[in-house]
């Protein structure tokens, strides 16, 4: 992983924008479950002293059997995954901390999502008086997606869908021989993860985060983004934040075709920026397909 690091005291501002698509099947989203679910969290904590947070939350959706993954059916299985996590730790200061979870494994449209996050914290080691403190927070969101089958054939042809997938039904007419024997398998393979991390004598760290990978409508795409901004405390009305930062997204994508046995398309993405000091970051990146 390349990485940037910059020391001292001065203020440091980074602005980061990465956005990719549209690509190719991996950014097919996978239909809902017959029984879906939603779960909201809201959290307000204020303190003298310590605190700790810690979050850690998956939700896989697939279109067949999942307890049965690796690997996957070759006929056209698919597994989406989204996930988030973040740990805060916070000792002999004093910080404020807010955060919202909203997460529905139902069928989004291209302006929904299965997950979204918010999260405020502000925090400096001088509010207890002896300014030995810090804080330490990591967050990530990421969503990851494998098809592997057949794609192939018109909806209004016989066949069935699968993980946003169209596989043809060879055994009834009117399906030609010849387009069935011309069909190409294919399997494909996505993965993006963004975040921060920070460590902190003061400072601000507002973020949000949302991911989308579960829809009926394969033009709805799949979707990551993430932002967050690292700045002063507004308890001590400082500008800068003191300590260090660091902003980071990792995406990967492949693509096979014949049969699977041949990988045809790759695609990386590999950033991340630290700074030290008195500093001010941000960050707004994502994925979004088509």
């Amino acid at each position: 992983m390349a990485k940037k690091s910059l020391g001292g005291r001065l203020a440091f501002i980074v602005v980061v924008l990465v956005i990719f698509g549209p690509l190719v099947s991996a950014g097919d989203p996978l239909p809902a479950s017959s029984g879906t679910s939603a779960l909201f969290l809201t959290i307000s904590a204020e303190a003298r002293g310590n605190l700790l947070s810690d979050s850690d939350l998956v939700l896989t959706q697939g279109t067949a059997d999942l307890s049965d993954n690796p690997p996957l059916d070759p006929q056209g299985e698919g597994q989406a995954t989204t996930g988030y996590d973040e740990k805060t730790v916070a000792t002999s200061g004093t910080i404020t901390y807010t955060k919202t979870i909203h997460l529905d494994s139902s069928n989004q449209g291209a302006i929904g999502a299965n997950l979204e996050t918010v999260r405020q914290i502000d925090y400096t080691n001088q509010g207890d008086g002896n300014d030995v403190g810090a804080m330490y927070s990591k967050e990530s969101v990421m969503i990851e997606v494998d098809n592997s089958g057949s794609e192939q054939g018109d909806p209004a042809a016989n066949g069935q869908a699968s993980g946003g997938m169209w596989i043809p039904d060879c055994s009834n007419p009117p399906c030609d021989n010849a387009v069935c024997d011309d069909d190409q398998e294919a399997s494909s393979a996505l993965r993006v993860i963004a975040g921060s991390e920070v460590h902190l004598k003061e400072g601000s760290v507002n973020s949000a985060s949302s991911s989308r990978t579960i829809s009926d409508d394969p033009d709805a795409g799949i979707e990551l983004s993430y932002s967050v901004d690292v700045d002063g405390s507004g308890q001590t009305g400082k500008d800068r934040a003191e300590g260090k930062a660091e902003v980071f997204i990792d995406a990967i994508l492949e693509e096979g075709s014949d049969a699977g046995l041949n990988e045809t398309t790759e695609m990386s993405h590999d950033q991340s920026v630290i700074v030290n000091g008195l500093i001010e970051i941000s960050m707004e990146t994502g994925y979004s397909s088509p």
